[in-house]
């Protein structure tokens, strides 16, 4: 059972058990005491857009022996450009201009040493095809000569174009690269000498390498994605047949490939000159998954522009960028993501600013049990008071069953009577409880792909995006689950769920991340504390009460 599917077993039992205990306790003879129990459619694809030259993503060889370049005359051949920023270390191939590795410095790769690497071996990314109508240019058959072999920015620095020339005949083009230290978007122009319209075709793929502990959950995550007339498209490999091509037609604002923490991505050069066109491509059969997108630049008078996202899916740093580049990362399954976003969305604005004053994210996650708990507490005391009302009301109810046990519809009209005359709801010590539950499944999905928890160390834990090495935290929820539930089960028909709840949690919790267990074992603890309070403080109100009335 992958992640998901436990998860979701998880909270559909913890709100199976929640709504059944709390109509059942609210139906028992009040005790001396007692206390509550706390506790879209698929993606829109784009209509199919008239055929495009180049529309399969070009995955084209270099040839043995470049055109020439009358540029190179009498010269060696370039080598391959280095470019370094405080953020990635990129490698340019001077062989048509692609990308041969990208490494992003601030991240550490758990594969092997060094930084997180972007592009698989043996691969390219940015492979290019210009489609000028009668004539088609694929760029790995051009060696440029380049204005640089190596660039060094430092942080503060302004930014810095790269140039890739050729010239042969009548035939000239320049690619141009712009490169800012202060992020990890990288500006590309296109250049022809010829006042040429046709469609530049830019590809990506076959996948983003994997740099994670769990390679297997990480090219889980691998996706095709494309935001084309405002709708997020996302397909996994195995969503396109093999051989075949997804072919997205209209505003297309941007498409590229990522996977759990990072993202490769071509970005329209402005709102008002989107990009043409995209396609999607995939291959599950392989040993790896593979995904291939194909993106169309339109060429206009001779020039193309668009704009590059190499690096992590940090939340802040994307939503800067462009309208809808935040949802890259879609949170929950499409039946339910319309309610998880917004959930998931404040929790990780919420995290990230505590840690501006927090350096620990453990520390916030603590930090952000002890809030969510406290915005909840009328919550909390609202099902309390509720179940203690509708227990009160428990000789009326049994009064009115037993006097109207011949006519079910008259005993249904004198009850929802004693609740109006009563001011009771009967589901109210159940509704104000299951309010956080989306909370919970929200950061479910936080913990599964953001960036800023991957790595993070908190005590014994070396990675907080990661299960438990010694599964210490799950087996301290279940036992905050065990003391919970004790305190307020009465019935002892109810007593095996005492028992039987914390320890099937606590497996459905063993691989999880250590993170979501953490929020949660101490959300249960505080419950606990909240409920004793509550059982204690009700309790003494309901004697004073007493004595006043003997009095």
């Amino acid at each position: 059972m992958n992640d998901q599917r436990r998860v979701l077993l998880a909270f559909v039992l913890m709100a199976v058990v929640l709504a059944f205990s709390q109509w059942w306790y609210s139906r028992l003879t009040p005790p001396e005491e007692a206390s509550p129990a706390e506790e879209a459619p698929a993606e829109a694809v784009a209509p199919t857009p008239p055929p495009i030259e180049a529309q399969a993503p070009p995955t084209l060889p270099a040839p043995p022996t470049a055109i020439d370049n009358e540029l190179l005359a009498g010269q060696p051949p370039p080598t391959l450009v280095i470019v370094e920023t405080p953020l990635y270390r990129a490698v340019i191939d001077p062989l048509g201009g692609a990308m041969k590795a990208i490494e992003l410095s601030r991240y550490p790769s758990f594969t092997g040493p060094g930084p997180v690497q972007l592009v698989p071996e043996a691969a390219s990314f940015l492979l290019r095809v210009a489609d000028l109508g009668t004539d088609r240019l694929a760029f790995s058959d051009y060696r440029f000569a380049v204005s640089d072999t190596l660039i060094r920015l430092a942080a503060g620095d302004p930014p810095r174009d790269l140039t890739l020339q050729y010239r042969s005949g009548e035939r000239a083009l320049t690619q141009t690269y712009r490169f800012d230290p202060s992020g990890y978007v990288i500006d590309y122009e296109l250049d022809f000498d010829s006042r040429s319209d046709g469609v530049l075709v830019t590809s990506l793929g076959p996948r983003l390498e994997s740099n994670e502990k769990n390679r297997r959950d990480d090219y889980g995550q691998l996706r095709a994605v494309a935001r084309v007339d405002g709708e997020i498209v996302s397909r996994q490999a195995k969503e396109v047949d093999e051989g075949e091509a997804l072919a997205l037609a209209g505003d297309v604002d941007w498409a590229g490939i990522r996977n759990k923490y990072f993202l490769a991505v071509l970005m329209a050069a402005s709102e008002t000159e989107p990009l043409s066109a995209a396609t999607m491509g995939g291959n599950a059969n392989d040993s790896l998954p593979r995904v291939d997108v194909a993106v169309g630049a339109a060429i206009r008078d001779g020039r193309a522009s668009y704009r590059l996202y190499l690096g992590p899916q940090e939340y802040q740093r994307l939503s800067r960028l462009n309208e809808g580049l935040d949802d890259v990362n879609q949170y929950g399954w499409s039946w339910i993501r319309w309610m998880i976003t917004p959930f998931a969305k404040l929790c990780v604005m919420i995290m990230l600013w505590l840690h501006q004053f927090i350096p620990s994210y453990g520390l916030v996650l603590m930090v952000f049990a002890l809030l969510v708990r406290v915005i909840t507490w009328p919550l909390t005391s609202k099902s309390y008071r509720s179940i203690r009302a509708m227990q009160g009301l428990q000789p009326e109810l049994q009064r009115i069953r037993e006097q109207y046990k011949a006519d079910p519809q008259k005993m249904q009209r004198e009850t929802m009577a004693l609740y109006k005359e009563k001011k009771v709801n009967p589901l109210g010590g159940c509704l104000p409880n299951l309010i956080p539950m989306p909370i919970l499944f929200a950061l479910f999905f936080v913990f599964q792909a953001t960036i800023e928890f991957r790595g993070q160390p908190f005590l014994w834990l070396g990675d907080l995006s990661q299960p438990d090495p010694l599964y210490i935290l799950p087996v301290f929820m279940g036992a905050t689950i065990y003391a919970s539930s004790k305190m307020t089960t009465t019935d002892p028909k109810m007593a095996a769920m005492t028992y039987v709840m914390p320890i099937v949690l606590t497996f459905v919790f063993l691989n999880l991340a250590a993170g979501l267990v953490l929020y949660y074992a101490l959300s249960n603890l505080l419950t606990f504390v909240q409920q004793w309070w509550l059982k204690h403080s009700m309790g003494h109100m309901d004697g004073e009460a007493a004595d006043a009335a003997v009095g």
